[in-house]
């Protein structure tokens, strides 16, 4: 049985989302039950990842075929305080429904439509698996773009029982890079692929680039390309650090990948479309 997968993004923030985004679908490894749009660091960008999540998947030529919903346009006021939204509303509902299997919840933006749909209805914890991409490295900690996005949402969900595993960005997923002579693996790989690898060019001028959330992606669909440990689950502190003193439940940190056995798969799936 296909894991259920929500993929929760920043798409229009950078490059690697729909990398990530086009890797989940064109696996065929996942029941995606849906795709919500999460903000970054300037107004309008919930609304710009949205029609990005749109634009990929009609690239994808699936367009339709998944719901696509609206989340947090900015970041918690306050830790008691959820951003109601349709995206948030989704999680709920998808969460509940308590079918086939346990919701994962794959953040690869900051976490804040997830923490709101938590503080909204704290039973979604029974049936929900988190895998996020954040935290500069690990154990220490430090910010990384997605946690310093939604301070106190990442420490929500680090204080909550929520199932997370962590995909710390600095160590396994900066490792996994695109180069200039990926071209043919991408370019002319149908519509997709050259919108890919013409983001490609345009943020890197073909200097290697990360394409972190393909990582995150990945950890679910070949856990054995990883590496993974538990740990006592620590405090998120504002600066971004980790206060393991007063850690508390475990968490799922993964320590490592197989970046070549992951960007081969993406472009054998990109070899498919032509």
């Amino acid at each position: 049985m296909s894991l259920k997968v929500l993929i929760d993004t920043d798409a229009k923030n950078e490059i690697d989302d729909q990398y990530a985004i086009a890797y989940a679908v064109l696996s065929g490894a996942f029941d995606i039950r849906g795709f919500t749009a999460t903000h970054f660091a300037r107004p309008g960008s919930m609304e710009a990842s949205f029609e990005e999540i749109r634009f990929v998947l009609k690239l994808l030529g699936r367009e339709g075929r998944y719901p696509v919903l609206r989340g947090a346009g900015h970041a918690l006021p306050e830790s008691s305080a959820p951003v109601d939204s349709p995206a948030a509303r989704f999680i709920i509902e998808e969460a509940l429904m308590n079918t086939g299997g346990p919701l994962y919840v794959v953040c690869i933006g900051a976490i804040t439509n997830l923490a709101s749909a938590y503080l909204m209805e704290p039973d979604i914890r029974k049936n929900i698996k988190a895998l996020w991409l954040a935290g500069k490295n690990w154990p220490e900690g430090r910010f990384c773009f997605n946690d310093e996005n939604d301070i106190l949402a990442a420490q929500i969900i680090f204080d909550s029982d929520i199932d997370l595993t962590l995909v710390p960005v600095c160590g396994p997923a900066c490792r996994l890079k695109i180069y200039y002579h990926d071209k043919r693996r991408i370019k002319g790989k149908g519509e997709i692929g050259d919108y890919l690898w013409r983001l490609f060019m345009m943020r890197r001028f073909g200097f290697p680039k990360p394409v972190y959330d393909v990582a995150a992606i990945a950890v679910l669909k070949s856990p054995e390309w990883c590496i993974r440990d538990t740990a006592p689950r620590p405090v998120f502190l504002k600066n971004g650090r980790y206060d393991h003193a007063h850690a508390k439940g475990l968490v799922t940190v993964v320590t490592s990948i197989n970046t070549e056995k992951i960007r081969e798969d993406l472009f054998r799936l990109m070899d498919s479309l032509g």
